[in-house]
């Protein structure tokens, strides 16, 4: 019995850390999405940044107008590039937080198993309790009732 109460502990405790690592890994998913509209966002500003310039290109600009643009279009797409390294970090980082979760789950599946396999057996070992009792009893009374025959 200790042994099943046992188990039933390291299931619990096993299915606190299972649904910790999912509440992780949600966490980390949704930051991965800002991440990810972020870096979109930035990819449009430049695009709509570029299509300005382009119009203005048409009309003409001074020298110190296309160093600007072309510092800030630089800017931009250092910006862009720091998004994307941004974006894999966050990426590895969900990575990480699902194979952690997959080893938790497996971990509260072993646990489980384990602990229905030990109810199995102690409801199997009442069963026989009760059968052997169920099987004593009768066999006194067939004593009893053959006694008092022979009486």
């Amino acid at each position: 019995m200790g042994n099943l109460q046992a188990m039933e502990m390291l299931r619990d405790l096993a299915q606190r850390s299972s649904d910790k690592a999912v509440e992780d890994l949600g966490r980390l998913q949704r930051q991965q999405q800002d991440v990810e509209r972020q870096l979109e966002q930035l990819m449009q500003y430049r695009d709509e940044y570029q299509r300005k310039l382009h119009a203005t290109l048409a009309s003409g600009v001074t020298s110190s107008q296309w160093r600007d643009y072309q510092q800030f279009l630089g800017s931009l797409e250092q910006a862009i590039a720091q998004q994307r390294l941004r974006l894999g970090d966050q990426q590895a980082r969900v990575e990480s937080g699902k194979r952690h979760w997959q080893g938790e789950h497996r971990r509260l599946n072993a646990y489980s198993t384990l602990h229905a396999r030990g109810e199995r057996e102690l409801a199997h070992r009442a069963a026989k309790h009760e059968q052997r009792t169920s099987d004593e009893l009768a066999a006194q009374l067939r004593r009893r009732q053959a006694d008092s025959r022979h009486s």
